[in-house]
């Protein structure tokens, strides 16, 4: 009798160490008022130089439950809008709850469409950009109408409206500095 005791005390610590060791890995996302609407968040691992979804996230009240530790990538979709990457190499440990808040990697650029052209589009790019319909182009953001949040990590970006009448994507500012956490004004 001893001894059954004694084996189920055995395997009762092996089995609770062996769960502790590997506990849930949980990301939480923190969203903001100073961030624009997000429609959802993607996680992905890069596994022999492929890149696998692990989850898609459309409600941030709860924490995602990470399959191992990591490194992942994160992804936010905003309404309307290009994905943008949130981190790169994020290792959440076992047991761990990582905090991913959303005010410190993306910023917002509003376009006031007052003085430029009735748009079709407004892109959002690279200060070096090219700009839309020419080689080598990447957007950073779009909106489809002026007064839009258009997220975007922090950085210089130049702004380009393509008119609704067909005609050449204009440059319309040259340089825009967004901030994490921050709105910024154009054309008002």
């Amino acid at each position: 009798m001893s001894t059954r005791f004694m084996w189920a005390t055995i395997i009762g610590l092996v089995g609770t160490t062996l769960t502790a060791a590997d506990g849930e890995r949980q990301l939480r996302i923190i969203t903001s008022r100073a961030t624009p609407a997000i429609d959802s968040i993607t996680v992905y691992q890069t596994k022999d130089q492929k890149r696998q979804s692990v989850g898609e996230l459309s409600k941030f009240d709860k924490p995602f439950a990470l399959p191992n530790d990591g490194p992942f990538e994160v992804f936010a979709k905003p309404k309307g809008g290009v994905p943008i990457k949130l981190t790169k190499k994020l290792t959440v440990k076992s047991g761990e709850t990582h905090e991913l808040k959303l005010a410190e990697f993306i910023g917002a650029v509003e376009v006031f469409g007052d003085n430029f052209p009735r748009a079709d589009k407004i892109v959002l790019t690279d200060e070096r950009d090219p700009g839309p319909g020419e080689k080598g182009h990447v957007p950073v953001q779009v909106a489809t109408e002026y007064r839009v949040d258009m997220a975007a990590p922090p950085g210089f970006y130049a702004v380009w409206i393509v008119p609704a009448n067909g005609a050449k994507a204009q440059r319309v500012v040259d340089s825009v500095r967004v901030m994490a956490g921050k709105s910024v004004r154009v054309g008002d």
